[in-house]
């Protein structure tokens, strides 16, 4: 028997999305206001169903503000018992879809057995968690956001069947995306850890350099390239800041090493590659790691650097993802962790997290500053900031000014999120 394709083992599947809006999220005492439904096969939808609930009880006033269902809009609507019946016969067999089914799932079955039904017993596929796995260093995975970054209609947030329609329509991006990137089971579906991330593609010794190559130059953002040897040894790590021009670059590396993985992961900022190639430095073949650094010397040539690195405090430089920046901490810099932050929604932890560091050097640290850089390296980053200081990509903020005027350096964090330029378009665009 043969294997089904990608797009068969997609096709053929049928699911049932559902939102819910409630006084509540405890299914004993609270009750549904709107269920909003969707039907999708072959990535398609074939059907809507909605309903305003009478809960027979006052919803909340933060409720009514929420979803902007009133006492009023209810009054007149169906009890739940009325409309179960065609509830479930939607549903039906399909695999049950929600942005959040910890939540809808549980409180519908919760409702089917205080009507003394039998609760449902299909599978369920949750886009929240999907989403946490597909896109890995995402920091809100809500539908309002998600609706944002993939461009995604969504003018009634918390409206049931405006959510349904929108997670069914991330779901049809999903699925597409794993028809993409081959999917060989069903089963990869509920669990696509380490297989379908869109930031990154994995290529084992089978695949043609050349094709590694015209995958690369195709890219808009920058990426790291990761060259892996027997039994996972590392072998090389490239950042790659244009991947059109650096390609052949890449395919000059590629052809002098006995590769067997060759990982390609799309990064902002360039500076967490250049970390990352400083990480491994000393692991390198000794003739690639110099081929490679002088490579990257002559690339950040500068004449002059104004600001060495044992002058800095914090750099804060746009992630991949829109709204979220990555802080770097100069006063006790570890290029193993990473500080990631969404904005505004986090900025109190970000700040939060530059006193801590500024308390700490000048607690713990004594004023001596912490930097675990190769002394080889040192330069090559000084070179490479100091080529790009005018260019918006960085946020200098010094330790002083964190402690003087929080409200001061928030504004000036949150201008620069605002002045992110979405190059890459991803998640849109990945790999």
């Amino acid at each position: 028997m043969s294997e089904l394709s990608p797009e068969e083992i997609v096709n053929d599947l049928s699911f049932c999305i559902i939102d819910l809006e409630t006084t509540g999220g405890n299914y004993k005492k609270d009750k549904i206001i709107e269920i909003g439904m969707v039907k999708l096969r072959a990535n398609k939808i074939e059907g809507e169903k909605s309903f305003l609930i009478n809960p027979e009880m006052q919803i909340p006033d933060f409720i009514q503000k929420l979803t902007n269902i009133s006492q009023k809009d209810v009054k007149d609507a169906p009890k739940i018992e009325a409309v179960i019946d065609e509830v479930i016969d939607f549903i039906g067999d399909d695999i049950i879809v929600a942005h959040n089914t910890s939540f809808d799932v549980p409180f519908l079955n919760g409702i089917l057995k205080t009507l003394d039904r039998d609760e449902l017993e299909n599978k369920v596929i949750c886009t929240n968690v999907m989403t946490k796995h597909l896109i890995p260093e995402i920091l809100n995975s809500n539908l309002n956001y998600m609706s944002k970054l993939f461009k995604i209609s969504h003018s009634k947030a918390h409206r049931a069947h405006d959510d349904a329609l929108a997670t069914a329509e991330l779901l049809k991006i999903y699925l597409d995306i794993f028809k993409e990137k081959g999917i060989k089971k069903v089963n990869q579906l509920y669990y696509p850890r380490n297989k379908f991330e869109l930031d990154r593609i994995h290529f084992d010794q089978e695949t043609q350099v050349d094709s590694i190559i015209d995958l690369i130059q195709k890219q808009k953002s920058s990426m790291l390239i990761t060259v892996k040897g027997t039994r996972g040894l590392i072998l090389a790590v490239l950042p790659i800041q244009d991947p059109h021009d650096e390609g052949q670059f890449v395919k000059k590396i590629l052809d002098k090493l006995p590769w067997k993985i060759v990982t390609v992961r799309l990064i902002k900022p360039l500076l967490e590659g250049l970390f990352q190639f400083n990480n491994h430095f000393l692991k390198y073949p000794e003739e690639i790691r110099f081929e490679i650094l002088n490579y990257l010397k002559d690339r950040y040539k500068v004449e002059k650097v104004t600001q060495k690195l044992e002058q800095l405090d914090f750099i804060l430089a746009h992630h991949l993802i829109e709204d979220q920046v990555m802080a770097y901490s100069f006063l006790s810099l570890n290029t193993n962790k990473k500080a990631l932050f969404k904005i505004p929604a986090q900025k109190k932890k970000l700040i939060q997290y530059l006193n801590s560091q500024v308390n700490r050097f000048e607690g713990n640290q004594k004023g001596k500053r912490k930097v675990l850089l190769h002394p080889e390296v040192i330069p090559l980053i000084e070179s490479y900031l100091e080529l790009n200081r005018n260019e918006q990509r960085h946020l200098y903020i010094n330790r002083k000014d964190v402690k003087k005027n929080k409200d001061s350096t928030m504004k000036m964090v949150e201008s620069f999120v605002a002045a992110y330029q979405n190059d890459s378009n991803f998640p849109t665009d990945h790999l």
